[in-house]
């Protein structure tokens, strides 16, 4: 057996499209040279100038590989080379870093991949050892696109602590795609903290207000009667920032000439200068949004609302007449919920109303999609808002919320984190304009939905900063260009689609069939999580007392038990969303202590494993509880009673299959 075929037996698992991708390509290393010195191999390249070099010292590329991870944090996880310039770089970081740590590799050419696992033997890093080893190699976007994949994979929680290297050839050879892959990385990493999910508590008031919201999302239009309803018609998404303060003049001539959607935050500015607008989105689970952007204000019965399922109740509650409950596609509790149902619409938004109002201008059909209020930076003179939002008027804030929830939010704003850190962003007229962490944020979801979504999106904020993907132009000009024909009232949409008949007892029971059945699968992780609770506070006590006898084997068992209960979350995408920011955690508190060297080392692993199990048994419970008390409370509001509705065989069956399957 050939070097490479024994180094591919060894990166069978998550390499296997590489190794395809060289056979189909018949991939060809006979035009690389190599050089062998002191056993590491290097390569012999060519820069962007024609200029020849080598990838590595000619004399000594095991102290340069030295000299290169001096500082590198070895009980890290997560570990990212950008270029290959030499084996002893990846054999450096083998010999150090723990075994379940990740290391990707990024690497251009193919070929060059190849030929390293032609010449290099792996068997001392990769035998007898997990797969950690994964190579990424072609077109940036591809690199970008499985980069992704397995950072919101389990394998992503190995990365909440990486090491991001780049290495000296890719400074010379490639310098542009390299260096729009560091920024990428850089900003994916952030974004993958930062997206770990809402907390607990969170997620199950997001699961209450559904359940309250019920109701409206059986008794109103549903959101796929929309889709495409306003196809090629011009909608303006209307924020709340201080540059829209000057587009207002123009935004009252706008309105009946486009479909005007307005964020929350904006509506109470459009209502006091006298704009009706014909959409009002809110995306918000907590009280906030109804005290801070409805409450005190009459609603017009020609605006619709267009509210994600999960927002407080009492909105849905004092809106006079249209309203349209939307499910968001890539929440957990949301998307259960709509499938249930037998999906009735749903949208892909990221956690800004700005981006709810782009996703809906996009579902409904717009052409062009107009932004304006979409600063995302600070006004010249400071401002964070247009100057007619409650933002700007903290005093009114204050006796909205009361002097304590507005405490709240304002230590929010202070606080010394990475959403309230100063950046400075590319300008909407060049140059560097102030922006914070959270902003910084917001855009990139907002390039990302307007890349991913590819329609036509015009900028028109004329203030803030620049964003990706849009087009400049004055918003005197989009309405000199595209809003000249007059557009009938969006009620008239609404009287024209018909009353969806259907059984209410029937899609009651639908809910309540997968309740039972997430509750049963739920349960066995639960029962799961308290046996291996049990192994961790038997094994935590045989340490204190100093009895190691079999200890390898009784920890061994303990964290692949907890490994086992991890993959069981993550395999079901509701619990995924549920326990992310738990198992994220875990990662966290263990990865930098994940290599055994003491005893003090393992208590201290223990401890944080028992914390884990507790929460995961406490945040089921809790859920279960949650399920099935808010739905016998719905059914009951709506006149029902659980006594009405029966069980299909299939949750019948639904009982202990995970449970069996993942003990460890």
């Amino acid at each position: 057996m050939n070097l490479f075929e024994k180094n591919r037996q060894y990166l069978s698992e998550y390499n296997a499209p590489m190794f395809i991708e060289m056979e189909m390509e018949a991939a060809s290393t006979a035009d690389l040279e190599v050089l062998h010195v002191q056993d590491e191999l290097i390569f012999k390249l060519t820069d962007d100038n024609g200029n020849e070099f080598y990838s590595a010292s000619l004399y000594d590329p095991s102290a340069e590989a030295d000299v290169f991870l001096d500082g590198v944090n070895f009980d890290n996880t997560g570990y990212i080379v950008m270029g290959l310039n030499s084996s002893a770089v990846i054999r450096k970081i083998y010999e150090r870093k723990t075994e379940t740590a990740w290391v990707f590799v990024i690497e251009r050419d193919l070929n060059k991949i190849k030929k390293f696992l032609e010449e290099v033997d792996l068997s001392d890093c990769l035998g007898d050892k997990l797969e950690r080893l994964v190579f990424f190699y072609g077109p940036s976007t591809s690199i970008k696109m499985n980069l992704t994949s397995f950072l919101y994979s389990l394998v992503g929680f190995y990365f909440l602590q990486t090491e991001l290297l780049r290495t000296f050839p890719t400074f010379r050879q490639d310098k542009e795609y390299y260096g729009d892959l560091f920024e990428f990385l850089l900003e994916q990493i952030k974004l993958h903290v930062s997206n770990i999910g809402n907390s607990l508590e969170d997620t199950l008031l997001g699961v209450t207000n559904e359940f309250k919201n019920l109701k409206h999302i059986l008794g109103n239009k549903q959101l796929k009667q929309f889709k495409d309803k306003y196809k090629g018609v011009p909608i303006i998404c209307v924020a709340s920032g201080p540059s829209l303060d000057k587009q207002l003049p123009l935004l009252r001539q706008a309105k009946g000439k486009s479909l005007i959607i307005c964020a929350e935050s904006a509506f109470r500015v459009l209502m006091k200068n006298g704009i009706t607008p014909d959409i009002v989105c809110i995306l918000e689970r907590g009280t906030p949004s109804y005290e801070i952007s409805l409450k005190g204000i009459e609603i017009p019965e020609e605006t619709a609302f267009f509210g994600l399922s999960l927002v407080d109740s009492r909105i849905f509650e004092v809106w006079p007449k249209y309203k349209v409950p939307c499910f968001k596609q890539n929440v957990g509790n949301s998307r259960f919920l709509n499938e249930a149902l037998g999906n009735f619409g749903e949208l892909y938004t990221g956690s800004s109303v700005a981006h709810m109002n782009l996703s809906l201008a996009h579902y409904l059909g717009g052409s062009p999609i107009v932004l304006i209020g979409q600063d995302l930076a600070y006004s010249e003179d400071g401002n964070t808002h247009s100057k007619d939002t409650l933002y700007q008027d903290a005093d009114a804030v204050e006796k909205e919320l009361g002097p304590d929830r507005f405490k709240s939010i304002q230590d929010v704003f202070k606080a010394e984190n990475e959403y309230n850190k100063t950046y400075y962003l590319d300008g909407y007229y060049g140059g560097q304009v102030k922006s914070r962490g959270l902003w910084r944020q917001f855009l990139r979801w907002m390039e990302h939905l307007v890349a991913s979504t590819q329609a036509e999106v015009i900028n028109a904020t004329e203030g803030g900063v620049y964003i990706q993907g849009t087009v400049n132009m004055p918003f005197q000009e989009v309405l000199d260009t595209y809003c000249q024909d007059q557009l009938a009232p969006i009620g008239e949409l609404f009287e024209s689609l018909p009353d969806l008949e259907f059984d209410t007892h029937y899609y009651l029971e639908r809910v309540y069939n997968r309740i039972y059945k997430h509750n049963q699968s739920l349960d066995g992780l639960k029962r799961f999580a308290e046996e291996n609770q049990e192994m961790l506070m038997k094994l935590s006590q045989e340490v204190a007392a100093g009895n190691t006898e079999y200890l390898e084997t009784k920890v061994s068992r303990v964290l692949r038990n907890t490994e086992n209960l991890i993959k069981w979350s993550l395999e079901d995408e509701h619990f995924t969303f549920y326990f992310r920011p738990l198992i994220a955690n875990l990662h966290v508190k263990t990865n930098p202590i994940s290599r055994l060297t003491s005893l003090e080392r393992l208590h201290e692993i223990l401890k944080h494993q028992s914390y884990f199990m507790a929460r995961m048994i406490d945040g089921a419970a809790e859920m279960i509880q949650t399920y099935e008390e808010e739905f016998e409370a719905t059914i009951l509001d709506l006149g029902y009673t659980l006594d009405e509705f029966e069980l299909d065989e299939d949750s019948e069956a639904h009982e202990e299959e995970a449970h069996t399957e993942y003990m460890g």
